[in-house]
């Protein structure tokens, strides 16, 4: 899990590690800006602007269809770094993909996603210093479309939240992981109805599996 931050140092969304050169995160959360601005603070889960293990950003790559329009569709991006990540991977490791195309029924039945993040605790609250981690369900294709009114599209979106409410992602959750089976990252956050985690709204995430190839394209 890594912070993507702004020109200040301040948190402004998540991020994963998929190589030692390269970041996963959501494309709205750099679109408009350019890589010189953004810097990223890796291999701790208590966040400062003055803390140590920050690196520049060297590239965007954002997803060539990317569109905010389209219920956010292709909202994914890579960074590349200035520099090399050493993974220990006790403090710094990077996640699993999934398989190309790997699909939601695929998932054992039951078995929770995990959002991790240190967006604001609650619409209009605050950034959290200090990672926060919650197990959600993640919902099939079709209860996924049904809770969003078809505002998603099971080729690129997946759900993830509780019947319930009350848990899920918020502002400053953007662009980082929904993990499952440990560390095989499913999605990233992308969009949520407001007040964040109202039911019966589940969060939206991008759908990593559609993204593989993409992802390969660009970082080998």
């Amino acid at each position: 899990m890594v912070s993507l931050r702004g020109a200040t140092g301040s948190h402004s969304c998540g991020s994963s590690i998929i190589a030692p050169r390269f970041i996963l995160t959501a494309a709205h959360c750099v679109d408009g800006r350019n890589a010189g601005q953004i810097s990223v603070q890796y291999a701790t889960t208590t966040i400062s602007a003055k803390g140590d293990n920050v690196i520049p950003v060297k590239r965007i790559i954002m997803h060539e269809g990317y569109n905010p329009s389209n219920s956010y569709a292709n909202d994914i991006a890579l960074l590349e770094l200035y520099g090399t990540l050493v993974f220990n991977y006790k403090t710094l490791a990077p996640v699993n993909l999934p398989d190309p195309y790997f699909e939601i029924p695929q998932l054992p039945e039951g078995v929770p996603g995990v959002l991790a993040g240190w967006g604001l605790n609650e619409t209009g609250g605050y950034i959290q210093n200090t990672l926060q981690e919650v197990n959600l369900k993640i919902y099939s294709d079709n209860e996924c479309q049904e809770r969003h009114n078809c505002q998603t599209n099971p080729e690129y979106h997946i759900c993830g939240g509780v019947d319930e409410g009350g848990k899920g992602q918020c502002s400053g959750d953007s662009g980082g992981p929904l993990l499952y089976n440990g560390n095989v990252q499913l999605g990233i956050v992308s969009w949520s109805r407001k007040p964040c985690t109202i039911a019966p709204y589940p969060g939206v995430y991008t759908k990593v599996s559609h993204y593989i190839h993409w992802i390969k394209q660009h970082v080998e």
